[in-house]
């Protein structure tokens, strides 16, 4: 799963722009996240063309950046999350990214990413997605 991460200006009906951007070339947003911070909007999408919709904001001039996130599961219950964090940490990684994707039948699934995340998926193997 890729995440794409975009810096805009902080106006009514950016979002808006963006997401009739991508339906008109068929691209799905499957997640989205996003925050003001002073005149700027930090943008989070997940979709279904990444490559695509990269090339796509790119034309439109946008700043754009792309993130490979690692999905896990894990129990959702206090603790559990701190567990896997601190993992990371104790073996020098350090986390990009994390956000939480969906809570279910007891347990939270979690993406996230790491300036080395081949090593942090041998890290989680037993709790990747």
């Amino acid at each position: 799963m890729k995440s794409i991460k975009l810096i805009v200006e902080d106006r009514p009906g950016v979002m808006a722009d963006i997401a009739d951007r991508l339906a008109e070339k068929q691209i799905n947003i499957q997640k989205i996240e996003g925050e003001t911070v002073g005149r700027n909007a930090v943008l989070e999408l997940v979709v279904d063309r990444p490559g695509d919709a990269m090339r796509l904001l790119h034309q439109l001039g946008l700043q754009v950046v792309s993130d490979d996130l690692i999905t896990i599961r894990i129990a959702d219950q206090p603790g559990a999350l701190a567990r896997v964090t601190r993992e990371l940490n104790d073996a020098n990684l350090s986390l990009r990214g994390i956000s939480t994707l969906q809570r279910q039948d007891g347990f939270a699934f979690v993406a996230l990413s790491t300036d080395n995340d081949a090593k942090a998926r041998t890290l989680l193997q037993d709790v990747l997605i």
